[in-house]
């Protein structure tokens, strides 16, 4: 490199600063492009809609399962050569995914894609905290911020506007060109971390014994709501063996000489309470992002690619809320910036919670905008608190675990929020319906006015008396829709406002003890 791009340089964090930006892009905005597409995957490949809801979460079980190996595979192979590795593996895997010619094939692929992605998520903010100095790793944070937060945000309206235009297979061919783009920029740029830890033979068995249980625990989060959780013998046996091999997996990595995760970062006061924190924001963040977009076509009846478009401004609050944050961080306090920006996830959240079955796209877009703006100037604080402690030979392990721990929180938001969608659709249509047949008959006003204009229409008086209960009984399905999305978006709200006091904790726990050796 020339002079004017040597280490530390702002040429050279500049560098540094877009060429893991491209990857963790590309990986982030593929965790929610195919939500809109579902239904025309599984048209086009002969499947059901549940079973092709097997495309995105089979993406999310890849990186839960490579997520905590960072930290070793950086230790051993060194991390420029696992990010040009992870770089390959999710270009080939968007490839394959955009040939494949049956459903079984699609999700095969799709599973190669997301190891490729799950590695470049933390590996990318490994190396950018390995190349910024201390003082600027919120300057870090605030670049990085922009693709973790804008990226599942804007994935739906990409993959809206592809399926508008083109056929699925773009929703894949996309990444091919920019995959490549960014294998040759991180190679010409990137430079290996300064510090590694020790190198150690790879442990098969703790793999096993890791696979065995997040597999288990992905099965849970993934088939308890079709299954009614508890109920089912299979969810109750799964959730006994996640529970058993976690233990032991983490058993097995405290007493490992040289262990395959590394666990210490979680010694770390600051980095626990930080954890914490990225598991419930991710529930209600990516919880969010998933049930907006089927608010739209559920509740207010719009096509899949326009109700893509109304995470856009979600994307927009996000930049702006991290590049704000970025630029402020050094004055104001971060558990501040953060308590702040919980607020305004909550007042956004709230504010979408009410608008009902009657509204248009235009009322959606500020609140969605609010919620993005916080949650933009959540990232830089929160990442600032949870890293600024963590010595340089233990970064790469605590990107895999801070990277696990949101992706574990999309999913279980994903099961969760829907879980709740479905139960408080059933109880609101129950509720609903009772009144009506309470409270309602052909002589009640509104009745009386759409039987009338169902006779005005050549109906029979007859006919339209049928006709009109089916109108009604829409009417109910909408109304009980609408209360359901409503009541979810609200828990969501509550979610951000539960999560302000954990940011006292960062003022308790003892500096002294938050860097060890």
């Amino acid at each position: 490199m020339t002079s004017g791009t040597v280490r530390g340089s702002k040429s050279y964090l500049r560098l540094v600063t877009l060429a893991v930006l491209i990857p963790s892009w590309m990986a982030l905005i593929d965790g929610t492009i195919v939500n809109v597409g579902l239904d025309t995957i599984a048209g086009n490949l002969g499947a059901t809609i549940d079973e092709a809801s097997w495309i995105s979460s089979i993406y999310v079980v890849a990186a839960i399962f490579v997520m905590p190996l960072t930290g070793w595979l950086a230790t051993n192979l060194g991390r420029k050569r696992a990010f040009l590795a992870s770089i390959v593996l999710f270009t080939v895997g968007s490839l394959l995914c955009a040939t494949s010619q049956s459903l079984v094939e699609l999700i095969a692929m799709r599973f190669v894609q997301g190891v490729g992605g799950g590695l470049m998520l933390p590996l990318a903010m490994a190396a950018l905290v390995d190349a910024y100095p201390h003082g600027d790793l919120a300057s870090a944070f605030r670049v990085y911020g922009v693709a973790v937060m804008a990226g599942p945000a804007l994935g739906p309206a990409l993959g809206g506007w592809i399926l508008a235009n083109s056929a699925w297979p773009w929703i894949f061919i996309i990444n091919v060109p920019l995959g490549i783009g960014a294998f040759f920029l991180v190679s010409a740029v990137l430079r290996d971390q300064t510090e590694r830890g020790e190198r150690s033979p790879f442990d098969w068995t703790s793999l096993a014994v890791m696979i065995t249980g997040f597999a288990a625990l992905q099965f849970v989060v993934q088939e308890g709501p079709r299954r009614e959780w508890f109920a089912d013998a299979q969810i109750t046996t799964a959730t006994v063996v996640a529970c058993i091999a976690l233990f032991v997996f983490v058993r097995m990595q405290i007493t490992a000489a040289v262990p395959l995760v590394d666990l210490k970062p979680l010694a770390i006061p600051s980095y626990a309470i930080g954890i914490v924190l990225a598991l419930i924001t991710g529930v209600g963040f990516t919880g969010s992002a998933l049930i907006t977009p089927l608010y739209m076509q559920d509740v207010l009846h719009y096509a899949p690619d326009f109700a893509g478009y109304i995470m856009v401004p979600t994307a927009l609050g996000s930049i702006v809320g991290t590049e704000l944050s970025g630029r402020i961080s050094k004055i104001v306090p971060p558990a501040l910036i953060a308590a702040a920006s919980l607020m305004l996830c909550a007042a956004g959240t709230f504010w979408f919670a009410y608008l009902g079955d009657r509204s248009g796209f235009a009322p959606a877009l500020l609140p969605r905008f609010i919620q993005g703006l916080g949650l933009g100037l959540l990232f830089v604080p929160l990442n600032v608190l949870m890293m600024s402690h963590v010595p340089k030979r233990l970064v790469d392990a605590a990107s895999g675990l801070g990277s696990l721990t949101r992706q574990f929180g999309a999913g279980l938001g994903y099961a969760i929020l829907g879980t709740l969608i479905v139960r408080m659709r059933i109880a609101a249509t129950t509720l609903t319906a009772s009144g009506v047949r309470h409270g309602t008959s052909m002589s009640d006003p509104g009745m009386a006015a759409i039987n009338r204009w169902f006779i005005a229409h050549g109906y029979s008086t007859a006919d339209a008396s049928t006709a009109s209960v089916t109108v009604l009984q829409e009417l109910v399905a909408r109304a009980a829709t609408s209360a359901a999305y409503s009541e979810t978006f609200v828990i969501v709200a509550l979610l951000f406002v539960v999560s302000v006091p954990f940011l006292v904790l960062f003022y308790l726990v003892p500096k002294t003890k938050a860097d060890p050796a």
